[in-house]
C-alpha cells in the first residue's frame, strides 16, 4: 500500500470530473502512472495495461454522458429532452402519442355488382398520383340493385380513408416471457400511431387470432387477447403482451404478425379532386395476410375480391386533414397529468376534452365539452336571445341530432368540435370524422351518458365602423371599411412592406391553430402591435362612403354570419367570446386589399429673421 499521501493530491478543480472525455481521462491515467515510474506498459498500445486503461476510460465516459444527460432532468417539471420525459411519464403509464397521418373523406359509387352484402377487407387501398389511401378496418356495405351504378352514401358518411400503405413486418417468435415486448422495426418508414395491428398464431392451435389494442394491460383480465403499444424514448414502438393475470401470455414458439400504416407524411396531403373517376380500390394481398384472413375473417363476411373491388369508384370534394407530428416534451407535460387523472375513463367534461385533443389532434383545432345544464343555459339561451324561437330545429342542430344522438334529451354530454383543416370561413367536421370520434368515445364513456355533437357558433370579424349599429349590415358594410395607416414622416420604409407587416400580425393572430373556443379577442393588443410596426405613426378605421366617419385605432365588425341581422356588434374594445363561439377573420386571405398607407406631407413655413 502506498504511504505517500502526496500521490492522492490531484490538482483537479471541484466538479472538474464532468469535463473529462474518454481520451482526456486515458491520458491523465497514463501521466499519473508515468509520474510514479512503477509501470511502463501503459505507454505501449495493445499491452494488457493499456487495454485496461481504455476500458476504464471509455466506461467512465459513458457514465459521465449519462450523468450530463439526466442530472438536471430527473424531475417532470424540468425535463427538456424527449427520452428523459418519455422515461419519466412511463412511471404513470402514459404513452406519448406518435405521428398521425392525414385522413380523407370520400364519395363512393358501385357499378357492375350484383345485389347483396359486401365487405371491403381491411388494408385495401386507393392510389391517386402515387399517394395511397387505405381503409384501416373491414367495411360492409349493401348493394341494393343489380348492375346499376349506385352511390354508397352511408359508407361515405361513416368511414374515412387514411393516407398510407400497410406494411407487413417479418414474423416474430415469442420467447414465452411474462409481459413479453417486441420492437416494431419500421426503418425509415413513418408509422401512424393509431394504426398498428397485431395477430398471433398460438403453437397449440396453429390458427391465427386477432389481438386488439388496449390503452393499458392493467385494465384487462387474464383471458383478454390484448396488446399495448408504447412509443419509447428512441421513438420506436414497443408492443407489449400480457402475463395471464392482465392479458393473455404468449407461449414459447407463438408467432406474432404485425401490420402498420406507413405514411408519406406531409407529402401525402391532398386537395379536392385528388381521387377521380380513375381511382379504383385494390385489396391488400400477401401470402401471410391471406392465411390470417382465412383463419380470422373468412367465415364472418362476404369479402370483396380484387376483381369486384375494381367496380368501386372513389372521388373526394374536401381537402385531406393535415398530418400531426409526435408529441413534444411540452405537449407531454400538459397531457400526461390530465390523462393520469382520467384513468382511461371518460367521466368529467375535462376527461372528454383531453381524450379528444390527445387522440384526434390531426382532426381538431379545438374542442369543448359541456354538460346538459351548460348546454341549455349557454348554447340554447344564445339562440333564444337573438330571436331564434326553436333552436333545436335549426339546420346544424337537426343534422347532429339525427346523425349522432338518440331521442333522449338529458344525461347527454355535448361536444363542441372545431376542425383543424380549413376549407371556408364556416367549417364543420364532416359526418365520417364525427363518426370516428364517436365510436372511439363509446369504449370509454360512462354507460349512462350519450355523446352529442354540437357545432360551434362562428363569429365573423372584419374592419368596421358605423355611426349607428341599427343601420349596419355587416355583410354589406364590411366591404366599405378599411384601415388607413399614417406613415411616420421620417420613415423611408416602402408602403407595401408596412402593409405586409400589418397583414402578418393579423394573419398570425387569426390563424386556425392560434384561436380557441371562448377566447377574448384582444383588440387593444392588436392595436398596439400595429402601432409598433416600424414606420407607423398612427392609424384609423375609415369608411369609403363617408369620410367623416373614422375611429383612431382598430374598430371591428363582429357578427354571426348565419344570423347577421340578429347578432352584430361594432366595437373598439376587447371582445369576450362565450364558450361555444369561435372567431374567424372574414376573408383573411384578401385582407391586404383593405389596408392603405398615407404619408403625411411635411409643411415648411417661411421664417423671417
Amino acid at each position: 500500500m502506498a504511504t505517500n499521501t502526496s500521490q492522492n493530491n490531484f490538482d483537479i478543480p471541484k466538479g472538474g470530473y464532468i469535463a473529462f472525455d474518454a481520451m482526456s481521462l486515458r491520458q491523465l491515467i497514463i501521466d499519473r502512472l508515468n509520474e510514479q515510474q512503477v509501470f511502463t506498459d501503459q505507454n505501449f498500445l495493445g499491452s494488457n495495461l493499456a487495454s485496461i486503461i481504455d476500458i476504464i476510460s471509455f466506461s467512465y465516459n459513458a457514465l459521465i454522458y449519462y450523468l450530463n444527460k439526466t442530472s438536471s432532468e430527473s424531475m417532470f417539471s424540468e425535463a427538456s429532452l424527449y427520452e428523459n420525459m418519455n422515461r419519466i411519464v412511463k412511471l404513470i403509464d402514459y404513452s406519448p402519442i406518435g405521428f398521425q397521418t392525414s385522413t380523407l373523406t370520400f364519395n363512393c359509387s358501385a357499378s357492375n355488382l350484383n345485389q347483396g352484402l359486401y365487405t371491403i377487407p381491411r388494408y385495401s387501398y386507393v392510389i391517386s398520383n402515387n399517394i395511397p389511401f387505405s381503409f384501416n378496418e373491414d367495411i360492409t356495405f349493401v348493394k341494393s340493385t343489380n348492375g346499376i351504378t349506385e352511390s354508397l352514401n352511408e359508407m361515405a358518411q361513416q368511414k374515412l380513408l387514411f393516407q398510407g400503405l400497410y406494411q407487413e413486418q417479418p414474423l416474430f417468435t415469442a420467447a414465452g416471457e411474462d409481459n413479453e415486448i417486441i420492437i416494431l422495426n419500421a426503418g425509415t418508414n413513418i408509422v401512424d400511431h393509431f394504426n398498428i395491428d397485431v395477430y398471433v398464431k398460438p403453437v397449440l392451435t396453429g390458427k391465427w387470432e386477432e389481438y386488439t389494442k388496449t390503452p393499458n394491460l392493467f385494465l384487462e383480465t387474464g383471458a383478454a387477447k390484448k396488446y399495448e403499444i408504447r412509443l419509447n424514448g428512441n421513438k420506436r414502438y414497443e408492443i407489449k403482451f400480457g402475463n395471464d393475470i392482465n392479458g393473455v401470455k404468449l407461449q414459447t414458439g407463438d408467432q406474432i404478425a404485425v401490420y402498420y400504416l406507413s405514411s408519406q407524411g406531409a407529402d401525402g396531403e391532398v386537395g379536392p379532386g385528388a381521387l377521380n373517376a380513375n381511382s379504383r380500390l385494390v385489396t391488400y394481398n400477401s401470402i401471410q395476410f391471406n392465411q390470417i384472413v382465412n383463419d380470422v375473417f373468412a367465415n364472418q363476411y362476404r369479402l370483396l375480391t380484387n376483381a369486384e373491388a375494381g367496380n368501386l369508384n372513389f372521388t373526394n370534394t374536401n381537402n385531406s386533414t393535415v398530418v400531426k407530428a409526435e408529441e413534444t416534451v411540452d405537449q407531454i407535460r400538459l397531457t400526461a397529468p390530465a390523462n393520469y387523472r382520467s384513468q382511461y375513463r371518460l367521466v368529467t367534461t375535462k376527461d372528454y376534452e383531453v381524450f379528444a385533443k390527445t387522440n384526434f389532434t390531426n382532426l381538431l383545432a379545438d374542442v369543448k365539452c359541456v354538460n346538459n345544464w351548460d348546454y341549455v343555459s349557454g348554447y340554447l339561451k344564445y339562440f333564444y336571445d337573438i330571436g331564434i324561437t326553436d333552436p333545436a330545429r335549426t339546420e346544424r342542430a337537426l343534422f347532429n341530432q339525427v346523425q349522432y344522438a338518440d331521442s333522449c334529451n338529458f344525461n347527454n354530454v355535448y361536444l363542441l368540435v372545431v376542425p383543424r383543416s380549413v376549407t371556408s370561413n364556416l367549417d364543420y367536421l364532416v359526418p365520417a370524422q364525427k363518426s370516428l370520434i364517436n365510436s372511439s368515445l363509446a369504449t370509454s364513456k360512462m354507460a349512462t351518458t350519450e355523446t352529442v355533437f354540437i357545432d360551434p357558433v362562428y363569429k365573423a370579424i372584419s374592419f368596421g365602423i358605423s355611426s349607428s349599429l341599427l343601420t349596419v349590415d355587416p355583410i354589406i358594410d364590411e366591404n366599405k371599411c378599411y384601415l388607413e395607416i399614417i406613415k411616420r414622416t421620417s420613415s423611408r420604409r416602402d408602403n407595401q412592406s408596412i402593409i405586409n407587416d400589418v397583414v402578418n400580425i393579423l394573419t398570425t393572430y387569426f390563424s386556425r391553430t392560434s384561436l380557441k373556443l371562448g377566447q377574448t379577442i384582444d383588440v387593444r393588443s392588436l392595436t398596439q402591435q400595429i402601432l409598433d410596426v416600424d414606420g407607423v405613426d398612427t392609424f384609423y378605421t375609415r369608411r369609403t362612403d363617408d369620410a367623416t366617419i373614422k375611429a383612431q385605432g382598430l374598430s371591428l365588425f363582429f357578427w354571426n354570419p348565419v344570423y347577421p341581422t340578429n347578432d352584430k356588434t361594432v366595437t373598439t374594445n376587447n371582445i369576450p367570446l362565450k364558450y361555444f363561439e369561435y372567431p374567424f377573420f372574414n376573408n383573411l386571405t384578401t385582407i391586404a386589399s383593405k389596408i392603405t398607407v398615407t404619408a403625411v406631407a411635411t409643411v415648411f413655413e417661411t421664417v423671417e429673421y
